[in-house]
């Protein structure tokens, strides 16, 4: 049974999040690491020379840049299964599986998925590995508005893939995406393409539910229900991208979250253990999200600021509803994404500058980031 989300892609596309072949958009149980093993299990590598399995080659695939982007990071990829309990219209309790990918982002168990896959309530988690092997995970860290996560199993010595540089990602460059479209059955699928378009925004979720992701990239390779949460890579083999959503009404439109917006998250949950991301405290809009909300707004670059929350490092600083933010930091800023990486990218407060556009004059301002409080 499929399950993925749907939403729209401007006016006139349906856009379904790629969830697993027997659900997706199940959730999560965040455990103890100690409560799941002993000790670490030493992943089993293959033996000399061994050549790895069910990689599938779809017919018409260029063998060649594909072939060995995929055989650098088959092992890396891997599938994840949900288990979780849901009632019936009789209200009795049923057994709901999904199956999205993953892949593995450093070798004592760090994998990056979709936090779709994932969700919020799954009884289980599992990971089942290129080798066959299989483990059971849990969820480090998880934000439903970038739909990524991050869980780990008790493992060392894994295979894991190399990150890349999204930032310089151009139209036309080769893109590989490898995953577990429609279940288990198809495992590491690999399907090749191009870049597509980049800076992509699209609304998805139920209605009356629904989120707008921005800053996606946008590829012509083949992504299908169970691709959720599987790397789309470049010709040197290396992330660029967590695959996440197609357009379900158009073929060869799909999209991925860049990787950069990810980076920092694996860097501090590795180095500390968990995430907490700095936050000014506003709600803005940029040029590509206005048109969802607002056509009359006229933003050419920046962030316009519709809401700034009260005792927050934003309104302390002086921001206004109705300042256009340029840069933060002395970076500059054209998407709301791209605040988020800045913020993401500090792991303590410090006093940084900020480039505000307010009733045609240009202004700076000091303002000190801060920990973001739970449930903001």
């Amino acid at each position: 049974m499929l399950k993925g989300w749907i939403g729209r892609l401007f006016p006139y596309l349906l856009v379904a999040l790629i969830a697993g072949a027997a659900g997706g958009a199940l959730g999560a149980v965040t455990l103890n690491d100690r409560g799941i093993q002993q000790r670490p299990v030493e992943y089993q590598r293959r033996e000399e020379g061994q050549r790895p399995e069910r990689i599938v080659y779809p017919e018409g695939e260029n063998p060649g840049i594909v072939r060995a982007v995929a055989e650098k990071n088959i092992q890396a990829v891997v599938s994840i299964i949900t288990v979780e309990i849901r009632r019936d219209e009789m209200f009795n309790p049923t057994e709901e599986r999904g199956v999205g990918s993953g892949v593995i982002v450093e070798p004592n168990g760090y994998i990056l998925t979709n936090d779709h896959v994932v969700g919020k309530n799954a009884r289980e988690i599992n990971v089942l590995f290129e080798n066959g092997q299989q483990m059971p995970a849990v969820v480090l860290w998880q934000d439903s508005a970038l739909d990524l996560a991050l869980i780990r199993v008790d493992a060392t010595g894994l295979p894991y893939a190399e990150l890349g540089d999204s930032d310089r990602v151009n139209v036309g460059d080769i893109a590989v995406a490898i995953g577990s479209p429609l279940g288990l059955r198809f495992q590491r699928t690999v399907t090749s393409g191009v870049i597509s378009a980049l800076n992509r925004s699209l609304m998805v979720g139920p209605e009356g539910e629904e989120v707008i992701m921005e800053d996606l990239i946008q590829t012509d390779a083949s992504i299908n229900p169970g691709n959720s949460g599987g790397p789309l890579l470049n010709a040197k083999g290396q992330v660029i991208g967590i695959n996440t959503a197609k357009a379900s009404e158009a073929e060869g439109i799909g999209f991925a979250v860049p990787i950069n917006i990810a980076k920092p998250v694996i860097k501090q949950v590795v180095e500390k253990g968990f995430f907490r991301p700095m936050y000014l405290g506003i709600d803005g809009y940029d040029r590509e999200i206005a048109g969802y909300h607002n056509s009359d707004i006229d933003i050419q670059k920046g962030i316009y600021v519709i809401r700034v929350h009260n005792n927050t490092p934003a309104s302390a600083a002086g921001i206004r509803e109705g300042d256009i933010i340029l840069e933060l930091d002395g970076q500059p800023l054209d998407s709301m994404i791209k605040m988020r990486s800045i913020l993401f990218g500090m792991d303590r407060p410090k006093k940084v500058s900020v480039l505000i556009k307010r009733d045609g004059k240009t202004i700076t301002k000091q303002v000190e980031p801060a920990p973001r409080p739970e449930g903001y």
